[in-house]
């Protein structure tokens, strides 16, 4: 694993060292590999989602957030490393992740990652919250996130499903979106789910994300 530059630090990312995902359990926590990983603290929807929704909906975003940012840059968090980065209890952080999973979104700690198999990451789930046609009130209590958050996932979605309407493959997919392929093969999932299902919304999205895509995908060198 390639190792995190000082300088390479973003606005809001703290450096903070994990155990490695292939450490097997049972062993010693001395004697487990551990690697440097950047995480994002602090992000600007933090703030207003203090502001609306309190401090436990910001607490659940920030541990969705570096729990999967850690797993991605092959890092495990655990519920004790989740204590120490949000100065609370292991108990307030164990019932934070117990609320989460009862919504079925994936928080990948290292204790868990077991159970979790093909989880359901909060970006994927936030946008079937959407698609199945709850309000931008409700998805925010419901999943911790705020309006901003909530487009921005709503925005790649749309820009999957026009992608893969179109028959573009998974490299111009990642090329245009930006996106981690663990993330588009989540969205493909729920644009054939609700296709089934003619979903009004998806038309929707469908119709209005088209003429934007088509600009974004002409910039794209083949």
């Amino acid at each position: 694993m390639k190792e995190n530059n000082p300088d390479d630090l973003g606005v809001g990312q703290i450096p903070y060292w994990g155990v490695h995902i292939n450490e097997p359990s049972g062993k010693p926590l001395d004697e487990m590999k551990k690697c440097r990983v950047l995480l994002t603290f602090y992000h600007p929807d933090d703030h207003k989602l203090l502001r609306e929704q309190g401090i436990q909906s910001l607490r659940q975003s920030k541990i969705m957030r570096m729990t999967v940012e850690a797993k991605d840059r092959g890092v495990l968090l655990t519920q004790e490393d989740l204590s120490l980065l949000l100065c609370c209890t292991v108990r307030t952080i164990r019932n934070d992740i117990r609320e989460l999973r009862a919504m079925e979104v994936d928080v990948p700690t290292r204790g868990q990652m077991k159970d979790i198999g093909k989880g359901v990451s909060h970006k994927a789930k936030i946008v079937e919250e959407y698609l199945k046609g709850y309000e931008y009130s409700e998805i925010r209590r419901r999943t911790h996130h705020s309006d901003e958050s909530i487009d921005r996932y709503i925005r790649d979605f749309s820009r999957v499903v026009y992608l893969t309407s179109k028959d573009e493959d998974l490299l111009k997919i990642r090329q245009v979106t930006r996106l981690s392929e663990r993330l588009i093969l989540e969205y493909q999932r729920l644009y054939e789910t609700f296709s089934r299902k003619s979903s009004p919304r998806l038309k929707e999205l469908i119709s209005r994300s088209s003429l934007d895509l088509k600009k974004m995908s002409q910039r794209v060198v083949e």
